[in-house]
């Protein structure tokens, strides 16, 4: 309304501003797509009448309440509105500006010119958007903090209102949480709504939380769209607060750059930054094409014609390891999706005799989400997609899935059932103490996926001694004969340490064909250096497939090299098909992406023979010299002679992930605590054993050839009561519907099934996966030096996300530490400077800050918004019950009492009455009280 103080009042037709949020208006548009022409003309006709009623003067805004029947007048405010703006756009008047010369005595029309109210018409359709740093993810909470990048859009019917939003402006809990209006004029509603689409999506605002997504989805949403939304219309629509996986943007890149450039690599020794050519893929020496194989077989005619396909081939089969076991022994599983995928897309070409290619499982996995910042279903789904020819392994843990604990058996069932889904052929399934009953079920469920099951036996002792009178012959023939009998189609031999000696292997092979009518599948690692002698015997005696690696991951504690063991069979009828040339334009790539992983390369350079004596995997030899230093036990001579001695008081047991680790664990302990085998028993009374080692004889991993020691196991268990059946059995299932309503409470989105089947396996690890992909997006897309290394000042590096979509980022400069250790790193990205902010944890800083709550960490109590303490209501070793109040915040008027989530104990209390408060800063620890039970499951 406009009322001037010569007696003329007018409208300037109607807004609607139905669309509300607990009867707080969030978008607005002019004019309303719900009202008749008449009904309009009632409601602003009734308007103009009772603000002459009131002689009223000035600008203001008469609201009403419209039912489909009728309509009831609200309230008047006298006064310009936020959302004048819309107004202004259809009708061309500039209400502001309006006001003033009304204040100043201008009459509406011959004065200030207005048009009379039969002349007035209106323009289209405009819309209006309040952005906000209100976090829909958080009770639409406001957020605060520093804006590190703000880029706005426009064009033509684009009109932004700005408040103080710029880069480097902070946003404080002490005033409106108002960004910017964004306004939008078109010539119909739906061209506004477009248009206003494309305007939020333009918009770039990073350091703090904004509700553009939230308004996005109004937006969308088909009852907005046709501008019959009613004011409950939000408060309604429940599919509107189910947060998305926000869009990646370079700003979340460069926080993760930024980081690792300040704070380094998690466990990698900061370093000046090496650089490394590119490597390149010669494609044009690959030249072969898929024909006739495993893959094809599998195919067409299923598993068990695999099998009998197997038998037929005259040649050597090989599984190349190289995109599993083999990195994973080199450098701590440590290599990239991003640099398989050369090989990946041309592996069909190059390799289209192979058996399989072992690219899954294992530690891979959890190392992908904890390390790599990887999803590992999307690196199967990868594979599954660009080697369609190639017969896809694994490695499967028997009944502990990719993980280090027991799971149920529904579990295991779902977890092969998705695994074989998504691309998996090849199932090598195995126990860390050979006991069938662990692999039983396991097996069965890949029987039932239609794939391809290898039971595997893990090769220890030497049978080849005299003295071996534990694993002999006798006991892997036995063996086998029992995997078989589980339904085993394949009995792989898992020589995890390289002990099985050339000759040991032919005597092994040659009985296993005469006594059992599958085919025969060996692993070794070259450890000691015996690996191609040991194929080479073992081919002698009849083996079907060899696990090898290209040279340039081969050898050591990886697997034998493939060309190698090719050319070591140069004249023998049962060489392997291969393309030579191509393998080695293959190997040539791989020895350019090695150099990348260097760091993580620790004591496999070279031969270890002593293996043979201590009978340690290749793999845990690096890391217990790494925990040994870490214990300050210098003589790793001693640790080798305990761990001998620790091996025999077990009663020498097969040693692979996780028995491997019980050994090595109760050997450092004993050298701690000056143990040893004549001692033990008597001073183990008084000691507590470290947990894997009580773990181990309570049964929760399995049972070992020949049983547990009596006398070491009483006095590692004191009084606890060992399992004798399989732990499986006794787990009850996983209610994954609970689970997946669970991880949607956890995550603020509904998960896929792979997501809650990784949640069931690694709750913790996947909580921090996910909180990392919501900080950083798809670190994925980074170059492996960057990924590891970060950025140094001056140095420019290009991000590609794909075909024609790349950005160029340059790190210009970094900063000194501030007063509580923040460092700002300034980049160009594609040109426009961007500001990152980053805590440097080694900074010497002399201001004391509030540590930050982890979110995985239930115990942790943070804040939930920025403000103040008004009252901290309990105190250090209180104890509090579910739903006790804790602590009082305040912003900005807004009181928030935070809550006991569950009954326990205070650990800690970090903050007082008066402090100031940042989101998520740490408040409280609660220390959870233990729910009275049964013993749970340990993870090893």
């Amino acid at each position: 309304m406009l009322a001037d103080q010569h007696g003329h009042v007018m409208h300037l037709f109607e807004r609607d501003c139905s669309v509300q949020r607990r009867h707080q208006k969030v978008i607005e548009f002019a004019p309303s797509l719900t009202l008749s022409e008449q009904r309009r003309q009632e409601i602003c006709n009734a308007a103009v009448e009772l603000m002459k009623s009131v002689d009223y003067q000035n600008a203001g805004t008469v609201e009403f309440l419209v039912t489909d029947s009728d309509f009831y007048f609200i309230e008047v405010n006298p006064r310009v509105q936020v959302e004048h703006t819309v107004t202004e756009m259809i009708t061309d008047i500039d209400i502001v500006q309006t006001q003033i010369k009304i204040a100043a005595g201008q009459d509406l029309f011959s004065e200030i010119g207005l048009p009379r109210q039969e002349e007035l018409t209106m323009h289209g359709s405009a819309i209006q958007c309040r952005i906000t740093t209100e976090d829909p993810e958080n009770n639409f909470l406001p957020d605060t903090g520093k804006i590190e990048t703000y880029r706005s859009p426009g064009g033509f019917g684009v009109r932004l209102d700005g408040g103080n939003a710029y880069a480097g402006a902070t946003v404080t809990p002490f005033f409106d949480s108002l960004l910017v209006k964004a306004c939008v004029q078109a010539r119909t509603f739906k061209d506004a709504v477009k248009k206003m689409t494309r305007v939020l999506n333009e918009f770039q605002i990073r350091g703090v939380k904004t509700n553009i997504g939230f308004m996005l989805k109004v937006l969308a949403h088909p009852i907005f769209y046709t501008g019959q939304a009613h004011t409950t219309f939000i408060d309604d629509t429940k599919e509107l607060f189910i947060p998305e996986k926000e869009l990646n943007t370079s700003n979340m890149l460069l926080k993760y750059v930024g980081d690792i450039t300040v704070n380094g690599y998690p466990g990698m020794q900061r370093h000046k930054k090496v650089y490394f050519p590119e490597p390149q893929l010669d494609t044009s020496l690959i030249t072969g094409q898929p024909h006739k194989n495993a893959k094809t077989v599998l195919k067409t005619s299923g598993a068990s014609a695999v099998v009998d396909w197997i038998k037929q081939q005259p040649n050597l089969l090989l599984t190349d390891t190289t995109m599993r076991d083999a990195h994973q022994s080199l450098f701590a599983t440590r290599m990239r999706t991003k640099d398989m995928e050369p090989v990946i897309a041309a592996y069909d070409q190059a390799f289209p005799d192979i058996f399989s290619a072992e690219v899954w499982g294992g530690a891979t996995f959890d190392v992908a989400y904890r390390f790599l910042h990887e999803d590992p279903w999307e690196r199967l789904k990868l594979m599954n997609k660009k080697m369609p020819n190639t017969l896809l392994q694994m490695l499967f843990r028997g009944s502990n899935a990719v993980g280090y604990k027991n799971y149920p058996d529904n579990v295991l069932q779902e977890f092969i059932t998705e695994s074989a889904q998504q691309g998996v052929d090849v199932f090598r399934i195995f126990d860390s103490l050979n006991w069938v009953d662990q692999m039983e079920k396991s097996i069965q469920y890949v029987r039932d996926a239609g794939k391809i099951v290898e039971g595997t036996m893990c090769y220890t002792g030497d049978l080849l001694s005299p003295n071996e009178d534990k694993y002999d012959l006798n006991y892997f023939v036995s063996l086998a004969k029992d995997l078989v009998s589980a339904g085993a189609q394949i009995v792989a031999v898992k020589d995890m340490a390289g002990l099985l000696k050339p000759n040991a292997a032919y005597e092994l092979i040659s009985a296993l064909k005469n006594e059992i009518d599958v085919p025969i599948h060996l692993h070794t690692h070259d450890t000691t250096g015996n690996g191609v002698a040991t194929y080479l015997q073992a081919t002698r005696a009849g083996v079907d497939i060899v696990d090898v690696a290209s040279s340039a991951l081969s050898g050591t504690t990886s697997q034998p090299s493939m060309t190698s063991l090719y050319y070591g069979l140069t004249g023998n009828e049962r060489q392997p098909k291969l393309d030579v040339t191509a393998a080695e334009a293959v190997d040539r790539y791989w020895a350019g992406v090695k150099p990348f992983y260097k760091d993580f390369m620790k004591n496999s350079d070279s031969v270890q023979t002593d293996i043979y004596q201590t009978g340690m995997p290749g793999g845990q030899y690096s890391n217990l010299q790494q925990q040994a230093k870490a214990l300050g036990v210098s003589d790793f001579e001693e640790v080798k002679k305990m761990y001998r001695t620790v091996n025999g008081l077990l009663g020498n047991i097969i040693k692979v992930t996780p028995s491997s680790k019980v050994v090595g664990d109760l050997a450092l302990f004993m050298i701690q605590n000056k143990l040893n085998a004549d001692n033990i028993l008597e001073r183990g009374q008084e000691l507590d054993f470290p947990q894997s080692v009580v773990d181990f004889f309570a049964g929760d991993i399995g049972q070992p050839v020949g049983g547990f020691p009596p006398a070491l196991q009483k006095v590692v268990l004191k009084g606890i009561k060992p399992l004798t059946v399989r732990p499986g059995s006794l787990a009850k299932p996983i209610d994954f519907e609970a689970i997946q309503k669970e991880l949607a409470e956890v995550i603020k989105r509904q998960p896929s099934r792979l997501e809650v089947l990784s949640y069931v396996l690694y709750p913790d690890v996947f909580k921090e996966y996910e909180q990392s992909a919501k900080q950083y997006g798809a670190v994925y897309h980074l170059d492996t030096p960057t990924f590891y290394q970060g950025m140094r000042s001056g140095e420019t590096a290009e991000i590609s996300f794909g075909h024609g979509q790349s950005i160029i980022i340059k790190l210009d400069s970094v900063s000194k530490p501030d007063d509580v250790g923040n460092r700002t790193l300034f980049f160009s990205v594609n040109g426009e400077t961007s500001r990152i902010l980053i805590k440097d944890q080694n900074s010497a800083s002399s201001s004391v800050t509030v540590p930050k709550a982890e979110p995985t960490n239930p115990e942790h109590i943070g804040a939930t918004l920025s403000g103040s303490v008004l009252e901290l209501m309990v105190e250090n070793g209180q104890k509090v019950n579910q739903g006790d109040e804790l602590v009082v915040t305040e912003a900005m008027k807004m009181e928030t009492t935070i809550k006991a989530p569950f009954d326990g104990t205070i650990k800690h209390t970090y903050v007082k009455k008066g402090d100031l408060l940042e989101t998520g800063d740490l408040l409280l620890e609660i220390s959870q009280d233990k729910q009275k039970g049964d013993r749970e499951m340990p993870e090893m």
